[in-house]
């Protein structure tokens, strides 16, 4: 009788043993942060924060509140999750949830929204409200005609960094895009990314408002298909001498625009009358669907892999003048490879073309600067929704803020939700049974067994 409570004393020692273990790791691993409690194993990885984010919030200097609002039961876990990044990464950043059911109190305190992250900067005084449905997108027409939800897109990071920076700076930057000239309209994903980054767009027409407006930071030019007349092209060269900022998406035309050249060729840069093609770097057997060569050295390039890919449609070409204006700096920062072609009606010219540079005039009081792409097809919404890895819109918006010495592109894409995620969970109960555990209690088994083998 002796040796069986002996035995079953040590068996009872170390099952306390493992309980308590198993109890002690859970807290412990329980109060690890979101990243390391959680894998992302999303075949887009929506949790994971990329560089842009991180720089953002591990620089900050003012406080940030992200209130999550609404019924807890409700809220998308998915949510609630990627939020706790954003508070691991930073000592500025805290996370509350208020319950909109039993606090309903405090939801009207804070003039919040049900279904919505508020982002708060006290020291600002600004605020900012995420919905929901803004996040984790859903395709409109399928719910419309079939009445099934179907998700298409997580765009926590881009909506979350986006707001940070918004309610934590004092930076406000206008830009005036024109009309008149059957110029293309911005798609939904370039007016997001603009908006993210803190910048109003207004439309301008220079012919019937007479002037670029004063508060104009940088005049935008979209795809024109008509030239610009003779007193845009003076408001244009007039703006530009007086240390003004444009940025032109000229694209291939057949039709003639000598003003619209006049204004480019000004500063160093020949619009080519012909289309670009490049028969070493191209899609699909296409030498007009052409995957430039990313030049370093420039703003526009900052933070671009350039192992990563561009991809521009039927670009027109550009070349340097042959005398470049005395005080003026021409910095191509896309180009064809050396298989690059001029194509007109009459003939095909092989060279290297710049396909995006930029030009900088010294001026007594600062300087000016003009932005060309050779093609809209950069930012066109269709062919960078069906190519989600491609570097275009990253270019762009670089070509944007870096016109502002006081604004960075934080502008993030949304991730695609059409492949099935998962997130992978290694904290709390499960993550210890798996990593420590079963091990644990393998040993024990083994130590019971070695202890019974002794005694008999």
């Amino acid at each position: 009788m002796t040796r069986k409570l002996k035995k079953g004393g040590y068996t009872a020692i170390l099952s306390v043993i493992v309980i308590a273990a198993v109890i002690i790791l859970n807290m412990i691993v329980g109060r690890l942060p979101e990243k390391v409690r959680q894998w992302d194993m999303s075949s887009s990885q929506i949790y994971s924060l990329g560089k842009t984010t991180t720089d953002l919030v591990k620089g900050l200097d003012k406080d940030v509140t992200i209130y999550v609002v609404g019924d807890p039961s409700k809220i998308d876990k998915r949510i609630t999750s990627f939020v706790n990044r954003y508070d691991d990464l930073s000592s500025h950043i805290k996370v509350e949830t208020v319950d909109s059911v039993l606090h309903p109190e405090q939801v009207k305190k804070l003039n919040a929204t049900d279904s919505t992250l508020l982002v708060n900067c006290e020291t600002t005084n600004k605020t900012q409200s995420i919905p929901f449905t803004d996040i984790i997108k859903i395709d409109q027409s399928s719910y419309y005609y079939y009445g099934q939800t179907k998700e298409t897109e997580f765009d926590g990071e881009g909506q979350l960094t986006g707001a940070i920076s918004h309610v934590t700076s004092d930076v406000s930057k206008t830009i005036y895009t024109t009309e008149g000239h059957q110029e293309a309209a911005f798609g939904g994903t370039v007016s997001d990314m603009l908006k993210k980054s803190n910048l109003t767009v207004n439309s301008i027409n220079l012919l019937k408002d007479g002037k670029i407006p004063d508060d104009c930071e940088l005049l935008l030019i979209n795809a024109p298909e008509s030239d610009l007349a003779n007193d845009e092209k003076t408001m244009l060269t007039d703006y530009l001498d007086k240390g003004g900022h444009v940025l032109i998406l000229a694209g291939y035309s057949e039709k003639e625009r000598p003003n619209l050249t006049a204004v480019i060729s000004a500063y160093g840069l020949n619009l080519e009358n012909g289309m670009a093609a490049d028969t070493k770097n191209f899609y699909q057997n296409n030498p007009y669907y052409i995957f430039p060569t990313i030049e370093t050295g420039s703003e526009v390039t900052n933070g671009v892999d350039t192992r990563s890919a561009a991809l521009v449609l039927q670009s027109a070409a550009m070349t340097k003048t042959e005398n470049v204006p005395e005080g003026i700096t021409v910095t191509p920062f896309m180009q064809t490879s050396d298989g690059g072609m001029l194509v007109t009606e009459e003939a095909q010219k092989k060279g290297t073309y710049i396909l995006g540079a930029v030009s900088e005039k010294k001026l007594d009081t600062g300087s000016s600067r003009l932005t060309v792409f050779s093609t809209p097809t950069l930012i066109d919404e269709n062919l960078n929704t069906s190519f989600t890895n491609l570097t275009n819109l990253t270019l762009f918006m670089n070509a944007v803020t870096s016109n502002f010495k006081d604004v960075a592109n934080v502008s993030i894409p949304s991730k695609s939700l059409e492949v099935t995620y998962n997130t992978v969970t290694h904290g709390g109960m499960w993550g210890i049974l798996f990593i420590f555990v079963i091990p644990a209690a393998a040993l024990c088994c083994g130590l019971i067994i070695w202890f019974k083998r002794r005694r008999l």
